[in-house]
């Protein structure tokens, strides 16, 4: 009799506890989705409207490792009106409208190619780190880049942002 009531007391623990297991799990899978289905909003977005692409641009040119969708979210309320910051998940502070237009003014009319060109290191001092790499000595190659890698991120190519 002592050990059915045992028993029956450890099948009961391990069915709470299963079950506050499967809650637990069905709670993150509810919010993964979630922050898929938003990423994937975003993206569409992004790649169907040109202001909202070129917000997006704007925001890398002044936070290059922040994405949309994850760090901030753009919206539109309605068809044919601006795009907007809605959400700001960040720890950086949100970006004023006068910084926005600055950057805007920074990428308008130039190709990520040239924003890329003026901002990489020279061709002499990108030479000079891969003779030292090859001599064995390879931290001015790995700053050299690290630098191109954060200046790729900050001008994407179009259609990614």
């Amino acid at each position: 009799m002592v050990i059915d009531k045992l028993l029956l007391l450890a099948v009961a623990f391990f069915i709470i506890l299963m079950g506050g297991f499967l809650f637990f799990v069905w709670q993150n899978s509810r919010a993964t989705h979630e922050k898929i289905r938003q990423l994937s909003q975003q993206h569409t977005l992004i790649h169907a409207d040109d202001h909202a692409r070129k917000l997006c641009i704007a925001m890398h040119q002044l936070y290059p490792k922040m994405h949309a969708g994850v760090d901030y979210l753009i919206k539109r309320d309605a068809p044919g009106e601006m795009p907007y910051i809605a959400d700001w998940n960040a720890a950086e502070p949100k970006p004023t409208q006068e910084q926005l237009e600055t950057a805007f003014t920074r990428v308008a009319g130039r190709s990520y190619v040239d924003l890329r060109r003026a901002e990489y290191p020279g061709v002499g001092d990108q030479l000079d780190a891969a003779y030292k790499a090859r001599r064995g000595d390879p931290s001015e190659q790995h700053a050299q880049d690290a630098l191109i890698t954060d200046i790729k991120m900050k001008y994407p190519k179009p259609g990614v942002c």
